[in-house]
């Protein structure tokens, strides 16, 4: 941003004057999850910490995007986004809360090892793509901003990339069937919300499809390059 009051006041303007009841509302109900979470998930919120400063950042987004161009309609596109967001903070709070011998701590000092690594390096660049996409972030598939630069250059989707990484790492922390099969569940609701966001963007930008081609869903790996939208 420019520092010459002028494009700041025009800045600032623009934003009041883009902001809606929803922007308001999602910034609000964003913000208070973000607080409230580690502060009623015990000493095991300290782990759920990294994404929660996550969903704090995203409640400031909503006061600095600007309005989408494109947008998908319907229950579908709206619960893969919701479930994708939410379904991890809440199955763990919903867990410890009232089962918390379901999820016990992993035994293997391997699955710890490889956990905490996991959830260490994913909260630490997490918040890199988050603050990238500031301007253009949405929790319902939307187009605003085709981003293809900084983070966009090593994944399609590097938020979901450090998620992964991040639940991925408590899973191997509090390995248990339940825990893999809540695990499952996000996986597949986040492919689905993927490929919703995809069918947006390249329906918006034609050039997404060119740059679809040459850059992974979730990192630069051949197993994860393609990914069909959805229809």
């Amino acid at each position: 941003m420019n520092t010459t009051m002028s494009t700041n006041s025009t800045f600032v303007a623009g934003l009041r004057s883009t902001r809606g009841v929803s922007d308001w509302v999602g910034a609000a109900s964003f913000g208070a999850f973000a607080m409230l979470f580690p502060l009623t998930a015990g000493r095991f919120g300290l782990l759920l910490l990294p994404p929660m400063l996550y969903e704090a950042m995203v409640a400031v987004t909503f006061l600095m995007r600007g309005r989408a161009r494109r947008s998908l309609s319907g229950a579908g596109p709206r619960v893969a986004a919701y479930v994708a967001t939410l379904w991890m903070p809440l199955f763990f709070w919903v867990t410890l809360r009232w089962a918390p011998g379901s999820i016990p701590v992993s035994h293997s000092t391997a699955f710890r090892l490889a956990g905490a690594s996991l959830w260490l390096f994913g909260s630490v660049i997490a918040f890199w793509p988050v603050w990238h996409l500031r301007r253009s972030f949405s929790i319902e598939p939307a187009a605003r901003v085709l981003s293809t630069d900084g983070p966009y250059r090593i994944a399609r989707h590097p938020i979901y990339a450090t998620q992964i990484l991040i639940y991925t790492g408590i899973f191997l922390l509090r390995a248990s069937p339940i825990a893999g099969l809540a695990l499952l569940v996000w996986l597949g609701a986040v492919r689905v919300r993927t490929r919703y966001e995809e069918r947006v963007l390249s329906a918006e930008y034609p050039e997404y499809e060119r740059y679809r081609s040459s850059v992974g869903a979730f990192g630069p790996w051949p197993l994860v390059r393609h990914a069909a939208p959805a229809q």
